[in-house]
């Protein structure tokens, strides 16, 4: 019972106290301008704070639909652009509305790394017009080939996979050859059966050649930083990729035109005749 007296009586004792600083301020807020500014000055650099932070927190959360729209805008650029290097290279073709690639924003929603056979799936589907061997990339990186597809979304294999190869050349240059994961680093590929005769050397960008439907040419992907000659036949270069797959959120799906058109004459086998 005494135990409980002293819990009431501290209590009462703080909310009295509590009560009575609350009454002297606004008797001083009241009775004084001078204290009357000072203190609505502290409570408004309070708010002024609390809503600097929570404007900092709605932005934050508005970034992803920002994003979305400026990976949107960057796909009607690239496409416009296609456009362009359609009309200027057919300049016959009145057609405005065919280019030669197709540039579709996508985002990541699942990423697989640090395997081996690494792929990711992401949000567009056949519905978007999206099909199978279809390249994906941005605007430093190879990022894969488009393997499946259903309604909504798309299975590709990353170029982080031992299967992958691409065609790349050395910037300033006609020398291709096959740019390939090296299988551990993240951000390490290999250039390899570059000709011998290349004046290609340690510091040279990489760059897609556009010598296949997957990938559109000249996409700057790494840089050079080391040279060996193989068997005495040719080079394999060291590449620094600019960018690593595994920590992307945003991509593009890149759609050639006449791929599977291109693709058919590709698997034809002429014979000759006498």
């Amino acid at each position: 019972m005494d135990y409980r007296s002293g819990s009431y009586k501290v209590l009462i004792t703080v909310g009295v106290f509590i009560a009575l600083e609350v009454i002297s301020i606004i008797m001083i807020v009241q009775n004084s301008v001078l204290q009357r500014y000072m203190i609505m000055g502290g409570i408004r650099t309070s708010q002024v704070f609390i809503w600097e932070r929570s404007e900092g927190l709605r932005e934050f959360f508005r970034l992803r639909s920002y994003n979305q729209a400026l990976q949107e805008e960057n796909a009607q650029l690239r496409s416009k652009l296609a456009q362009m290097q359609y009309l200027e290279e057919f300049k016959e073709v009145t057609d405005t509305t065919m280019g030669l690639y197709r540039w579709i924003p996508a985002s990541i929603i699942k990423n697989i790394p640090n395997k081996q056979h690494n792929y990711l799936i992401l949000n567009r589907g056949a519905k978007d017009g999206v099909e199978p061997e279809m390249g994906v990339v941005t605007h430093k990186a190879i990022v894969g080939v488009v393997g499946a597809v259903s309604e909504n979304y798309c299975y590709v294999i990353s170029f982080h996979n031992k299967s992958q190869k691409a065609s790349a050349m050395i910037s300033g240059t006609n020398d291709f050859g096959l740019l390939t994961w090296d299988g551990t680093d993240g951000h390490t590929a290999t250039l390899s059966h570059v000709p011998l005769s290349t004046t290609g050397a340690v510091g040279d960008t990489i760059c897609t050649s556009g010598y296949s439907t997957i990938y559109p040419p000249d996409i700057p992907v790494g840089i050079v930083t080391d040279v060996d000659a193989v068997s005495g036949m040719y080079k394999d270069m060291k590449v620094d990729m600019f960018q690593d797959v595994r920590s992307l959120k945003y991509v593009y799906i890149v759609q050639r035109h006449h791929q599977a058109e291109i693709d058919q004459l590709s698997k034809t086998k002429v014979t000759n005749r006498e």
